[in-house]
C-alpha cells in the first residue's frame, strides 16, 4: 500500500520543473549578475537554472536556501512557506 501523502504530490519530475519560478520569486529585481556576485555562483550558471535550462545541483539549492533564509521544502517542492521564522 502507498504512502497517500506521496499520492497527493506531484512527481518529483514535475516538481523540478517550477523551481525556475521560485527562483525567479526569490531573486525579485535584483539583476543576474549582481545575485549571481551576492550568492558567489557564475552567472551563465544563474542564468540556466533561471530559465530551466538546467537542474540546479543540490549544493547550490542548500547553499541558496541558507543565504536568503528559506525554506527547502519551499525551494524545490514549492510546500510551505517561502522563508523561514
Amino acid at each position: 500500500m502507498k504512502n497517500s501523502l506521496l499520492c497527493e504530490r506531484k512527481p518529483i519530475r514535475e516538481q523540478r520543473k517550477d523551481i525556475p519560478s521560485r527562483l525567479a520569486q526569490l531573486k525579485g529585481s535584483r539583476s543576474q549578475r549582481g545575485w549571481s556576485r551576492e550568492l558567489g555562483v557564475p552567472q551563465q550558471n544563474l542564468s540556466r537554472y533561471l530559465i530551466g535550462g538546467a537542474t540546479p545541483h543540490l549544493d547550490f539549492l542548500v547553499h541558496l536556501a541558507q543565504q536568503e533564509r528559506v525554506n527547502m521544502n519551499w525551494l524545490i517542492l514549492g510546500e510551505g512557506r517561502m522563508h523561514r521564522r
